[in-house]
């Protein structure tokens, strides 16, 4: 049983998954720099063996070389490997992301916005990528610069490494003031990154609406606000390391003062060569640098396990339990059994109870806000109802395999969602589609002209979000998307609100010819296309009002007489 509050998997955690290459990348990052230590002490004794007869130019050329010559190699390894590692990692997690929003239900992809999953997908992983190619492979090299080159100092001479090596705690306390003071500030950055997403984004997918209804000021506005946000937290990162790094160069240069004046008695009193005068000034470099290097990684670091927490929120969220294990072919009838819908504080739909037989034509009509869109939802199982029930073929929609059950029934969303890629993909997402089933499709939404004069047919490029397509044939293009699975039910969702109704005639009559078959349950405002349907359902304020055929409906419902009496005044 697992226990409550269980503590989740943090970043080390998880590159526990890649501890080989990670390892690897470790142990080449020690062997270069405990190399590299040693460069200093050569330089050290070939300084000191200028004044002895024992000088060997050559042999210390040689060492040196060979030395310099593994560092170099090692070091374009571990480079190699390290990018390598970091994007294995880097595309696992948004594969995860992927997969995790890929099995999420329709209501969490609702209440979490897009912006945010963008930013996990690309700054938050981007993020955990530059930690594991850089910020992992330079801490252990400062770790080790740190330590060795500490020994060495005490090692020439322990009485001029003493000041040096007290600044440290000084300077670690600093950092570590200045990260706990700072924390919070890094997780509030990366999250105003999803705002300035999400207006971005607003401005460009809405910016001919922008310029004709004149919002350039009240966009250009929101952008401010939102850019001064991310500048204020970027600012009080700045300010808050602002004052570290004077105050780590003072201390820093008051230990030089102190070696340089006692360093240089000592060579004077000749208790101290100049070869080990040399590389000990060297060492003080080495193991000054890390800690200096560690506070410019600092913010990486801390964006990294920021942004690393940001995309477990998503990755462990929980996904909806898979209960329905039903794979049976359907004939189409659906029931719904007093259901209720409240979304939020509202209720949405009230005590709604009906009926579709298989093989028929029914719509739903009613007034903006009345509450059909969520029928389709509910219909579909994208959205479960808070009481009631809703059967197809006398079975509980959540008893269905959802796999089995959405490959049975072709959905047309209000939105008409194209990709950039070609006709047929854009068309056929299962492998198992043909282009006959392709091209019936096609003929039944009234395209198969329009697809032939184009360059490639089915191979033809669409440009992103369908610019290249009028408003009409991009609702045309989702209506084959949804017939090419040769569903057994098919809802549309306002699916004709920009076509004529000629062409909407045209398809509602290929349809009947092309797929006899199905049934059809179709979400409209306007009556004049549904008057010959099976049923018609009248729902207005989440309450059902009224069923029954177009004439039957004008004679029993003053609010179908409404609506209808309206709409032949506009025509």
């Amino acid at each position: 049983m697992m226990k409550k509050n269980a503590k989740k998997p943090g970043l080390i955690s998880f590159l526990g998954k890649y501890k080989v290459l990670v390892l690897t990348i470790i142990s080449l990052s020690l062997i270069v720099n405990i190399l590299g230590l040693a460069l200093p002490r050569i330089n050290s004794r070939a300084i000191d063996s200028l004044q002895t007869q024992n000088y060997d130019r050559d042999g210390f050329l040689i060492i040196f070389a060979g030395i310099a010559t593994v560092i170099l190699v090692l070091g374009l390894v571990q480079v190699v490997i390290s990018n390598y590692t970091a994007e294995k990692i880097a595309a696992e997690l948004r594969k995860q992301i992927i997969e995790k929003i890929s099995k999420q239900t329709f209501s969490y992809i609702n209440s979490i916005s897009t912006s945010k999953l963008l930013t996990n997908l690309t700054a938050d992983t981007d993020a955990v990528k530059n930690f594991i190619n850089q910020a992992l492979v330079l801490i252990f090299a400062a770790v080790v610069q740190l330590i060795g080159s500490g020994i060495l100092l005490l090692v020439i001479n322990w009485k001029l490494a003493v000041p040096i090596i007290l600044t440290l705690p000084i300077i670690i306390f600093a950092f570590g003031y200045i990260f706990k003071k700072l924390g919070k500030f890094f997780q509030l950055s990366q999250e105003v990154i999803d705002k300035l997403n999400r207006v971005i984004n607003e401005s460009i997918v809405g910016s001919a609406l922008i310029r004709v209804i004149n919002a350039k000021s009240f966009e250009t506005k929101k952008f401010t606000i939102v850019n001064d946000e991310a500048k204020f937290l970027g600012i009080k990162i700045i300010t808050g390391f602002a004052g570290l790094f004077p105050l780590i160069n003072l201390i820093v240069s008051a230990g030089f003062l102190i070696v340089l004046g006692y360093g240089g008695v000592q060579i004077i009193d000749k208790t101290l060569s100049p070869g080990d005068f040399s590389s000990f000034f060297s060492y003080i470099f080495i193991f000054i640098g890390p800690v200096i290097l560690i506070g410019f990684l600092s913010t990486e670091i801390q964006r990294a396990f920021a942004s690393y927490t940001r995309i477990r929120e998503v990755i462990d969220a929980k996904e909806p339990e898979q209960l329905g294990t039903i794979t049976k072919e359907i004939k189409g009838n659906i029931k719904l059994s007093d259901v209720n819908l409240t979304i939020g504080q509202k209720i949405v739909l009230k005590d709604i109870s009906l009926e579709i037989k298989p093989q028929t034509r029914v719509a739903i009509i009613g007034p903006t806000g009345a509450g059909k869109t969520q029928l389709f939802y509910l219909i579909t199982g994208l959205v479960s109802p808070t009481s009631g029930n809703i059967k197809i073929d006398g079975t509980k929609i959540e008893e269905y395999d959802t796999n089995s059950l959405y490959s049975q029934i072709g959905m047309v969303f209000q939105d008409s969602m194209i990709f950039n890629t070609t006709v047929r993909d854009n068309i056929a997402f299962r492998s198992n589609i043909s282009d006959e089933l392709i091209w019936k499709a096609l003929e039944t939404a009234d395209l198969k002209d329009f697809v032939n004069l184009l360059p490639n047919k089915l191979d033809s490029l669409l440009t992103e979000r369908g610019t290249s397509l009028s408003g009409g044939q991009k609702q045309r293009l989702t209506l084959a998307r949804a017939l090419a699975l040769n569903p057994k039910i098919l809802l549309l969702d306002d699916f004709t609100a920009r076509v004529d109704i000629n062409t909407e005639k045209i398809i509602l009559a290929n349809l009947a010819k092309n797929y006899p078959q199905i049934t059809i349950v179709s979400i409209t405002q306007k009556i004049a296309s549904i008057e010959d349907f099976d049923n018609i359902i009248l729902v207005m304020e989440g309450e059902l009002l009224a069923t029954g055929k177009h004439n039957e409906l004008l004679e029993k419902s003053l609010e179908y007489q409404l609506i209808f009496n309206s709409q032949q005044q506009l025509n």
